[in-house]
């Protein structure tokens, strides 16, 4: 697991970003996932077979331990590993925090590149962790330090 990532977020442990067919763009490269390619493409297939099966979209997969939560969004599946005992709607919404947050710096390179070239992400988790420092440190500015 990167060192950081977890003690940054509450929720998930684990936050990765798959593009057509199964192709993982971005992982926090956990312990939980031995192998992120396999893993993008399974998660893809079962995607898959239940919209076609189901006339239905999938929002979540739950086991005893995790719960696999899905957020489709500009063409990019945005994929947060959370516990399964976690509070599901606060894992979604950081869920949703760091995909906004990855639509909002990679905009341009996925419109430019069609997206498709994974090294452009790799400063992705280190953008997460500068990012999730300042609101926590530009919070607790303001509480330490009085108002003149």
């Amino acid at each position: 697991m990167s060192v950081g990532f977890l003690e940054l977020v509450e929720y998930l442990q684990d936050f990765l970003i798959i593009k057509d067919g199964g192709k993982v763009i971005f992982s926090t490269a956990s312990d939980i996932i031995t192998d992120e390619v396999l893993f993008g493409g399974f998660l893809e297939a079962i995607k898959g077979f239940y919209n076609l099966s189901l006339e239905d979209e999938l929002l979540s997969i739950e086991g005893r331990k995790y719960r696999i939560t899905f957020v489709l969004k500009e063409g990019l599946e945005f994929i947060g590993i959370s516990r399964s005992l976690t509070d599901e709607s606060r894992a979604v919404k950081e869920l949703e925090f760091f995909t906004d947050m990855f639509l909002t710096k990679y905009h341009d390179i996925m419109e430019s590149c069609n997206g498709t070239d994974v090294r452009k992400y790799k400063s992705f988790e280190t953008y997460i962790k500068k990012t999730i420092n300042e609101i926590v440190f530009g919070q607790l500015e303001r509480c330490l330090i009085p108002h003149l």
